[in-house]
C-alpha cells in the first residue's frame, strides 16, 4: 500500500519538477537578456555564472556541449520541449544583439506557456494521483487478505 501511494506522490513530485524547470529556464532567459542589455558576456561564461546560481537547480542538464554541438537535452518535460530547449541553447551566441534578444523574448514565452499548462495539469491532477495510488494499494491489501 505504501509502495502505491508513494508512487502517486512521485508522480505529483515529477509534476512540480516540470513546473520547476519552466521557472528556472524562464529566469535564465531573464538573465540572458538583462545580459544582452548590458555587458554581452560570452555565450559559455554566461551559461556556467547563470547555473551556479542558487535560485537555479533544476537546470543540471543543460552543458556548454548544448550550445557547441546541439546536443540534445533530457529532462523530465516531453522530447518536443526538450527538442526546442536543444534548438534555443544551439542558437545562442551566433547572431547580433537585437535578433538574440528576440530568439530569447520568443522562447520566455513559448516556456512560460508550457510552465502555464504543466501548471494547470498539476493543479487537476496532483490530487487525483496521489488518490489513486492510495486506492490501488488499499485494493490489493484487500485482495491479498
Amino acid at each position: 500500500m505504501l509502495s502505491s501511494t508513494a508512487s502517486g506522490i512521485l508522480l505529483c513530485d515529477n509534476s512540480k519538477k516540470r513546473i520547476a524547470i519552466c521557472k528556472e529556464l524562464s529566469a535564465l532567459c531573464d538573465m540572458f537578456l538583462m545580459d544582452l542589455s548590458y555587458k554581452i558576456t560570452p555565450v559559455k561564461e554566461l551559461l556556467e555564472n547563470a547555473l551556479c546560481k542558487d535560485n537555479i537547480r533544476h537546470l543540471d542538464f543543460i552543458s556548454y556541449d548544448n550550445i557547441t554541438q546541439q546536443k540534445e537535452v533530457t529532462s523530465l518535460l516531453s522530447k518536443e520541449e526538450n527538442n526546442e530547449i536543444s534548438l534555443f541553447l544551439f542558437s545562442l551566441g551566433k547572431s547580433d544583439v537585437n535578433s538574440q534578444k528576440k530568439l530569447i523574448s520568443n522562447f520566455k514565452e513559448y516556456i512560460n506557456g508550457v510552465m502555464e499548462s504543466y501548471s494547470e495539469k498539476h493543479k487537476r491532477n496532483s490530487k487525483l494521483y496521489v488518490t489513486f495510488g492510495f486506492f490501488f494499494g488499499a485494493v490489493i491489501c484487500l485482495i491479498w487478505s
